[in-house]
């Protein structure tokens, strides 16, 4: 299983999905990029191997929970006839065309469509009920369907403030997603790894951008990093905890020749060992604090954060007086019952 979120948003569609899938095979890995266990669950076993979000035109993509194959071939199909649908609520009737369908090997999509005129669409789809005519701008799918009362309302209170620039709302809605997997083990609920997210927008799908991960200690000790980039509609994650880069993508829309090209692993390398990241985020290990740090001109240095890499999962970072004190202040608890929780963003 796994986890897939979508939502409109000021005119765009918006899709995050986890990188875990549930197999019956031991995990050829022992730890996810953000430090999980691979473990066994009650489903089988669960591992980070696969990216769920999927391409299939200019505008419009595919997030898929379920079975692996089965969604896989839908995708495909709906891939091969999108051409010939007027919009994405019309192209679900091919995926119709392909049942009756097995209740035991069930799968959901979320469909994020525009087009260039500035029409956008979020449709969610499953082999058991097809087509959901609630016409919702906010939708999840997947295994955490008991942890909704946790995760939901922080990520719906973000979005429905509708204050937040349309260029940032997709890697901060990552992050609070990305929070709950760092300090909960969601192994268990079949869900982990990597969250990552694309958008689309007037006729153009567009993956999250570049993004650092950092997590910290009492008083920034035992710093990790997990850096994560999008190339070819491939997604590339590096983790100083698993010293290690593995690299995550869809048959159904990567070309598998690109991503053994020399070139495209030199590109690659190139930026993963750099620290030209646009977002930066810190996850405090003690509590449910998240700070963002948005770089708006990468030529020139940072006035918050540098981070040198040295090989062997080992790295040097600098972070100035003025962030340690934003990352060091404590979590205040709340008396109304909710899960303590802050978010602070620093523009750079």
């Amino acid at each position: 299983m796994t986890y897939c979120a979508g939502w409109k948003y000021r005119g765009s569609v918006f899709l995050i999905a986890d990188t875990a899938i549930t197999k019956p095979d031991k995990p050829s890995l022992d730890y996810s990029s953000f430090g999980q266990l691979h473990s066994d669950t009650k489903d089988g076993y669960v591992q980070e191997s696969l990216l769920k979000l999927v391409p299939i035109s200019e505008g419009t993509a595919i997030g898929f929970a379920g079975n692996v194959a089965v969604a896989s071939e839908i995708i495909g199909l709906l891939k091969d006839n999108v051409a010939y649908a007027e919009s994405a609520r019309e192209l679900t009737r091919f995926a119709d065309g392909m049942g009756p369908f097995d209740p035991k090997r069930g799968v959901a999509l979320l469909i994020a469509s525009s087009t260039p005129d500035g029409k956008s669409e979020l449709i969610k789809w499953d082999t058991a009920k097809g087509l959901d005519k609630s016409d919702a701008d906010y939708y999840e799918i997947g295994s955490l369907t008991s942890y909704h009362a946790a995760l939901t309302p922080s990520v719906l209170k973000v979005l429905a403030s509708g204050s937040l620039a349309v260029d940032r709302v997709l890697a901060i809605i990552a992050a609070i997603v990305q929070s709950y997997g760092v300090h909960d083990d969601l192994i268990q609920m079949n869900v982990g790894g990597l969250i990552f997210g694309l958008s689309t927008a007037q006729g153009k799908v567009s993956w999250q951008e570049d993004t650092n991960y950092l997590l910290y200690g009492p008083n920034i000790s035992s710093v990790s990093y997990i850096s994560a980039i999008s190339r070819e509609n491939a997604v590339i994650v590096n983790s100083s905890l698993t010293n290690d880069t593995r690299v995550f993508s869809h048959s159904v829309s990567v070309d598998q020749s690109t991503l053994l090209s020399q070139d495209w692993r030199s590109k690659v390398r190139e930026q993963l060992d750099s620290d030209s990241f646009r977002y930066w985020v810190f996850f405090s290990l003690q509590g449910k604090v998240i700070t963002i740090v948005i770089r708006h001109n990468l030529e020139t240095q940072s006035k918050y954060v540098r981070l040198s890499h040295l090989g062997e999962g080992k790295f040097d970072l600098a972070i100035s007086p003025e962030l340690q004190a934003i990352l060091c202040q404590p979590l205040e608890e709340k008396n109304d019952g909710s899960i303590p929780f802050r978010l602070n963003v620093r523009n750079d």
